[in-house]
């Protein structure tokens, strides 16, 4: 399996959008996946909302926790919101699973368009707090 991560910013919209490629078994691969988003967001400079295609992300059951810490981190330093999309029941068990262990909401779409509506929605939900 591929060990990567594709990052596209679309600034217009204020989304990252990513796509894993990753089977994530120990700690060095969870640290090695998330530097590679941090580097990104680091370069941007900025909070941004994403949209993550997980359905070639597999994170091993042993190393679950340690990948929720890690993402729940991640979410809070980076992002404004996210939202994921998937086919793939392992990559989606996985990750709802660490996600939960994380106190994190999965925010699971099946599709990309139902996540970016997602995204849009939180964007919306953000300007009505911020005009109270």
């Amino acid at each position: 399996m591929a060990t990567n991560v594709i990052l596209e910013y679309d600034p217009e919209r204020n989304i990252v959008f990513a796509e894993d490629h990753w089977e994530i078994k120990t700690k060095e691969d969870v640290d090695a996946f998330f530097a590679e988003y941090k580097k990104f967001f680091e370069k941007l400079g900025k909070k941004v909302y994403m949209v993550s295609d997980i359905n070639g992300l597999l994170v091993h059951a042993p190393i679950a926790e340690y990948y929720g810490e890690t993402s729940r981190a991640t979410v809070g330093q980076y992002l404004l919101g996210f939202a994921r999309w998937g086919t793939n029941e392992w990559a989606r068990m996985t990750v709802r699973t660490t996600s939960l262990k994380a106190k994190m909401t999965p925010n699971i779409y099946d599709t990309r368009a139902e996540a970016i509506e997602a995204i849009e929605k939180m964007k919306k939900s953000e300007k009505d707090r911020n005009a109270t």
